[in-house]
């Protein structure tokens, strides 16, 4: 079926008038159903329109006929703007993204009788770069940039070659510079008040927020801050329950996703330290579970917990399993979300030099204070490896904590009364490579905020290997780094299919690195 029709109409009546008539043949119009009503580019894209067919008393396309494409907000804009006179359209589109669309038209203007004739569409512009990884590199060992990668099972909406897409030097490009020092930290957040996807960025000397349309930096530590801290030493930046907490200089900020600044360190953590600065956070609505962060203060030699703003150290309730307000000697290394997707678990080192997982239950809309869930020994044997860690994964759909050394990465699994420690590593680093990082990879909206993955709060990840891949840094110390996706095979035995890793590389030294995501 064809649409797009321009035609002129006349009824039928008995012409009893001695006026001479003249018959004018209409132009028509005729637009691919596929096309019919709206057309959808990516920012900076050449957008190509072909397959109109253009005709008038049967002629195609005669000579007396002109055409124009221009692009306006609304059917009342007067500035509309002018993109063609060809009869095809072949046209690179640089208007601002847009997901509510633009008014495209057509004008073809038969000359001989000086009569317009107009298609319109809806004409949606969609970002050039989409979700994926997000990498900070560097080339020069001074400046930084940052490269994404865009592939099938990394970007819900890719469209790009099979092989993945990777993009570089979008700080440069966009803002005319690269960053001056070295990235150190990133998060993938929101803003909801102006409705972007967002980075928060750190170097030693800035706090940055940074657009993930375009890449554009929407402003530096004085804009961050309502009141600029004496030191800038930001340790950590994490998601919690519609917040972004950071941590700078020993200080706790937690700031609301719908303000775009922070103000002072939250009130009452003045007496709080948080231990090696690990903090086991999840940003799941309030409705499902709270407390959204817990850390340990090794000063006070308890627990520590928050929700939206407000944060408490743990009261002594006992010593069943362990007593969250009342555990000294403890020292932190390591934190995160584990098992059923809700439960924080911590790695924390005992007075007599081993290790054990502490982890905390009752995640739940009226929950107070996190109460003491279980404790599993971490078997000896495994104390070397913790030592020369270079990152620790918990996996959060299964019991299993990975330890990623500089040559290897093992698994930990931990059941009720059975902690297992595999020393055969489940990823090595290729010949002449060492480990630098390693996380769990999530797809970036279910990054900033995740649901438990239950039959009445499914996961809202549409991305098969998100929570089911680990993301690792490799390195030769050359300058050319590599990042692999690594997925999980056999759900719950921790293996990692490393033959079938995607891995990237072309960066220079990565830094750091995060998702980008598309949140809805």
């Amino acid at each position: 079926m064809l649409a797009g029709w321009g035609l002129l109409a006349a009824s039928c009546y008995d012409d009893k008038s001695t006026l001479q008539t003249t018959h004018i043949p209409p132009v028509e119009i005729e637009v691919p159903e596929a096309i019919a009503s709206q057309l959808t580019v990516v920012h900076n894209a050449r957008l190509d329109i072909t397959g109109i067919r253009i005709t008038k008393d049967g002629r195609e396309n005669p000579e007396e006929l002109t055409y124009e494409w221009t692009v306006s907000q609304t059917d009342n804009d007067s500035e509309a703007i002018s993109l063609a006179t060809t009869r095809e359209f072949h046209e690179v589109i640089d208007l601002p993204i847009s997901s509510k669309g633009y008014l495209f038209l057509l004008t073809v203007t038969d000359t001989a009788h000086d009569l317009k004739y107009q298609y319109k569409w809806t004409l949606i512009v969609t970002a050039q770069f989409n979700e994926g990884l997000v990498v900070a590199y560097t080339r020069d060992g001074t400046t930084s940039d940052l490269g994404l990668i865009m592939h099938p099972q990394l970007t819900e909406t890719y469209s790009g070659a099979e092989q993945g897409t990777v993009e570089k030097e979008l700080i440069s490009r966009r803002n005319g510079s690269p960053f001056p020092s070295a990235v150190t930290h990133m998060l993938y957040t929101y803003d909801k008040t102006d409705k972007k996807n967002i980075l928060w960025v750190s170097t030693d000397d800035d706090l940055m927020r940074v657009e993930t349309d375009y890449y554009e930096i929407l402003g530096h530590k004085e804009d961050a801050f309502v009141y600029l801290p004496g030191k800038l030493d930001i340790r950590s930046l994490l998601n919690t329950y519609q917040c972004t907490m950071i941590l700078n200089d020993g200080d706790i900020y937690e700031t609301l996703l719908s303000r775009g600044r922070i103000s002072t360190p939250v009130s009452g953590t003045e007496t709080m330290t948080v231990d090696n600065g690990v903090v086991s956070a999840h940003s799941a609505p309030g409705s499902t579970r709270k407390p959204s962060t817990i850390f340990y203060d090794r000063e006070q030699g308890k627990f520590c917990y928050g929700y939206n703003q407000t944060f408490y150290a743990c009261g002594s309730v006992g010593s069943s399993p362990f007593d969250p307000g009342n555990a000294p000697g403890l020292r932190c290394i390591a934190g995160g979300i584990s098992i059923d997707n809700a439960t924080h678990t911590l790695l924390m080192r005992k007075a007599d030099g081993n290790h054990a997982l502490y982890t905390f239950g009752n995640y739940s809309a009226s929950a107070g204070a996190p109460a003491a869930k279980l404790i599993y020994e971490i078997p000896a044997e495994a104390n070397a490896l913790i030592a020369e860690a270079v990152s620790f994964v918990f996996s959060r759909f299964d019991p299993i904590l990975y330890i990623a050394t500089r040559s290897a990465i093992y698994k930990v699994i931990f059941t009720t009364g059975s902690v297992n420690f595999d020393p055969a590593p489940v990823f090595t680093a290729p010949a002449g490579e060492h480990i630098t990082l390693a996380r769990l990879y999530l797809q970036g909206y279910y990054a900033m905020e995740n649901y438990d993955g239950s039959s009445t709060l499914p996961s809202n990840a549409s991305l098969a290997w998100s929570s089911r891949a680990v993301t690792v840094v490799t390195s030769k110390d050359d300058g050319n780094d590599k990042i692999h996706v690594v997925p999980q095979i056999n759900f719950g035995s921790g293996q990692l299919d490393q033959p079938n890793a995607l891995v990237f590389d072309g960066f220079g030294k990565i830094l750091d690195f995060t998702v980008a995501g598309l949140y809805k």
